[in-house]
């Protein structure tokens, strides 16, 4: 087990954690740079290219509906459940979501040359839809979120052809799905979103999205994180199922993974 590096496990202060979240709100997205370190990066590469390639595990972490992705890696690797309550960023979510915020998802999407989910959508249903003489919801205005995505490139996503996500900045005011072809808002049209492995990006999931096909010939690796709020309005607040292998996981580690993780579980 590679430790965590001290230095990037302190909360921001006040101002600094208003700041992105502010961002956050007004954008659908704010990335925040060098969570993780390249040995945790490579660390939880390798765990999950045993996970997909041993044929032991390989059918209960496939996803049933795209092949590329691994689901709940937590259940076999304590490093994927600490990375939940990693600093500076679950202080940022704890303020957007709430202090009762909980697991609603983990899963790695790894990407080999020409594998994507490159059409551009918002995640599950749109939440605040406005008739169409309504132009946009009032950008003073915070939507509030019942749940939302951090996602963790672990391997360098630094050009078009690395596969970077693409948001429309703005988006989520628009109260419409998603155009399926060159989707703009308010004259801001998709930008990429390049990370090194390590760094951070929070978005919420009603911005207009896709992963740009991976056309390099790296395999593109990228950890997601899934937070809801403590209230159950979303379905993504159901929990986690409490199974015998994340139990073992869990047992002996930091006693706030296991109360975060298991916050509301599903036995």
């Amino acid at each position: 087990m590679i430790a965590n590096h001290a230095a990037l496990t302190t909360p921001w202060g006040e101002t600094e954690r208003r700041e992105l979240v502010d961002r956050f709100f007004r954008d659908g997205f704010v990335i925040v740079r060098g969570v993780f370190t390249r040995e945790e990066c490579d660390f939880m590469r390798r765990r999950t290219d045993d996970l997909a390639d041993d044929p032991v595990t390989r059918s209960t972490v496939q996803h049933p509906g795209y092949s590329f992705v691994i689901i709940n890696p937590l259940e076999h690797e304590r490093m994927f459940a600490d990375a939940f309550i990693r600093e500076p960023v679950f202080s940022l979510v704890q303020e957007i979501l709430g202090p009762a915020c909980r697991f609603a998802g983990e899963s790695v999407i790894r990407n080999r040359p020409g594998e994507a989910v490159a059409h551009w959508h918002i995640d599950d249903i749109l939440e605040y839809p406005l008739p169409a003489d309504v132009p946009r919801w009032d950008a003073r205005v915070r939507l509030p979120l019942t749940w939302l995505s951090v996602q963790v490139p672990l391997s360098d996503i630094t050009a078009a052809e690395n596969g970077p996500t693409e948001v429309v900045p703005g988006s989520h005011y628009s109260g419409r799905m998603s155009p399926k072809e060159n989707p703009v808002f308010e004259g801001r049209g998709a930008e990429p979103i390049f990370c090194e492995a390590g760094d951070v990006y929070l978005f919420n999931h009603q911005i207009w999205h896709r992963g740009r096909p991976n056309t390099s010939q790296q395999t593109r690796y990228l950890l997601q994180l899934q937070y809801a709020r403590g209230d159950r309005i979303a379905g993504r607040c159901q929990g986690v199922t409490r199974t015998p292998a994340l139990e073992k996981i869990l047992r002996g580690g930091d006693p706030k993974v296991a109360e975060f993780i298991l916050r509301a579980a599903v036995t």
